[in-house]
């Protein structure tokens, strides 16, 4: 079910986990977890092992505080709050803060343009390596933004919902993120195309 789940039905399993019911938080575990944790494993740069204890660890406070959620807003985006949180838990008890940017030798193999020649390929691939470079020095809560407006595709509101601020606080954050990326990327050679 994952994404197309209805949002009646999250905020249903949580107003019955909310009461104590074993099967709705089954449900709502079978129905969310494998989201949660792609979710998770790109916030922690593809640790699975981290990314699936900073999930258990969530789905557990799920079950706790289940009753302290309202209705107000977004059932599935109050739930993916809850991990991003211990997914940021994880990277702090590492002493680490890694890039959420999901770009990796995988992503420029699903991006290459098959017309490229070998130069072109080379120099998109730099390019990617540069990018994550530059990701991995943004503040968390500017990766964050980038991240979700950028390889998530979502919507400002979306993004304001997920992250808890409010919508102007989303757009100030991905005005300065994209200000900082563009500082810290190298600037292209003159006629190097417009990729990316």
């Amino acid at each position: 079910m994952g994404e197309g789940q209805g949002v009646e039905a999250y905020a249903g399993w949580l107003a019955r986990i909310g009461r104590g019911d074993r099967s709705a938080f089954a449900a709502l575990y079978a129905s969310s977890q494998p989201d949660m944790l792609r979710y998770a494993s790109r916030l922690l740069q593809g640790d699975a092992a981290a990314a699936a204890d900073a999930v258990d660890e969530a789905f557990l406070d799920i079950w706790r505080s289940a009753s302290h959620f309202t209705g107000q807003g977004n059932a599935r985006g109050w739930i993916r709050r809850i991990v991003h949180n211990k997914s940021i838990d994880w990277m702090r008890k590492r002493r680490e803060i890694p890039s959420a940017f999901v770009a990796s030798p995988a992503f420029a193999d699903t991006h290459a343009d098959t017309a490229d020649t070998p130069e072109v390929a080379s120099m998109k691939a730099s390019r990617i390596e540069e990018v994550r470079g530059a990701m991995e020095q943004l503040k968390p809560e500017f990766r964050e933004v980038i991240l979700l407006c950028y390889f998530e595709e979502k919507s400002l509101s979306d993004i304001a919902a997920l992250t808890g601020v409010p919508e102007g606080t989303v757009k100030t954050r991905l005005f300065h993120a994209r200000k900082a990326l563009k500082a810290l990327l190298p600037a292209r050679p003159p006629g190097e195309g417009s990729w990316p």
